[in-house]
């Protein structure tokens, strides 16, 4: 009798970790052809680095933001440190941002100490349009190179982000994963049309070059969203809009130029829990699979069936964090640990290190 086949393997990177390759075509195979939604964060799980901040870095670079015009947004404060943060003696207005990111004065006790870093990043957009944040994105991944880190630096020696690219383990998978008939969502902590534009003008591109007809549409992309207001004084909803306003979808500029960012953000906005409340909006249940990389993504991974976490070698701290989680959690089974460098040599490292 013939012996039977072995499957073949349906993810080819070198980066893999085999244990976390396994693990993946295993649920991939098991979940094929049913139009089961799975969920990515997108910041250094999809690309290596951090499109909302890196773009943020580019206004502020070029002075499309600047400290006058934003001072409303930009209160002196102290930091669960003690230190007073005052905009006007930083160097720049991203070193405000990541003050903001510090945490707040509830020090260690905070469960979401991220929060108010990523909801000003959105807001400090207030009166642009989506057509100029989606400019500054552009300009800011035109100069990158996969498998390098670029900066951006906004003041030099200062104060600097790197430019994302995307892994090229990530879009295989997700090109994996559409080929299989499954529903690719992406739901990120950067402002929505940034990530957008990036999965249409990049990733999608990629996808078809891999035999992927359809990439993942611009309705599956949720982001931090402020409201938009038409020139007519009307309101807007980005959720409403991407899927009403086949135009705006395909972020045609004339589209977007006539909209002007406001302050307040819609709700709800996808950050640590909130994430979950934006997948159970979109989709009524929990995803078959998410990946994420950091503890932002927590929630949204613990409500998923099986999770994948993105483990930086840069950042230990945020996996120890999944390993609470996950002592914690029925079905520790239903987790894989897939380690990544976002610095020196950056991408997928097929083993993890003894010492992490």
């Amino acid at each position: 009798m013939p012996r039977r086949r072995a499957n073949a393997a349906l993810l080819t990177d070198p980066g893999w970790a085999p244990a976390t390759r396994a693990w993946l075509e295993e649920r991939i195979r098991r979940g094929a052809g049913r139009g089961w939604p799975v969920a990515f964060d997108f910041d250094n799980t999809l690309v290596c680095g951090d499109v909302g901040e890196a773009t943020l870095a580019w206004l502020v670079q070029h002075r499309r933001l600047r400290p006058e015009t934003v001072a409303a947004l930009t209160p002196p404060f102290r930091t669960a440190a003690g230190k007073l943060v005052e905009a006007a003696r930083l160097p720049d207005l991203t070193a405000y941002y990541e003050a903001l990111l510090e945490g707040s004065g509830h020090g260690a006790a905070d469960p979401n100490p991220l929060t108010r870093g990523y909801l000003w990043a959105a807001e400090v957009l207030a009166g642009l349009s989506p057509n100029q944040v989606v400019r500054a994105t552009a300009a800011t991944v035109a100069a990158v190179r996969a498998g390098e880190v670029r900066w951006l630096e906004v003041t030099p020696g200062r104060t600097a982000y790197p430019r994302p690219w995307f892994y090229p383990a990530m879009v295989e998978l997700i090109a994996v994963l559409l080929r299989q008939r499954f529903a690719v969502w992406i739901v990120s902590a950067s402002n929505v049309w940034s990530v957008r534009w990036m999965v249409l003008q990049v990733l999608n591109p990629r996808l078809r070059r891999l035999g992927v007809a359809e990439g993942i549409p611009p309705e599956q992309v949720v982001g931090v969203a402020p409201l938009l207001r038409d020139r007519r004084q009307r309101e807007f909803k980005d959720r409403v809009l991407v899927r009403t306003d086949a135009a705006y979808a395909r972020m045609e500029p004339r589209a977007l130029a006539g909209l002007r960012l406001t302050t307040p953000l819609d709700q709800p906005v996808p950050v640590y829990a909130g994430k979950v409340a934006c997948l159970w909006d979109a989709l009524g249940r929990a995803p078959y699979l998410a990946a994420g990389d950091s503890p932002g993504d927590l929630p949204m991974l613990a409500f998923a069936e099986h999770r994948l976490w993105m483990a930086r070698l840069e950042k230990p701290a945020a996996t120890a964090a999944l390993r609470a989680v996950q002592a914690s959690a029925a079905s520790p089974e239903n987790w894989a640990v897939q380690p990544v460098r976002t610095r020196d040599t950056p991408g997928l490292v097929p083993e993890m290190p003894d010492r992490y």
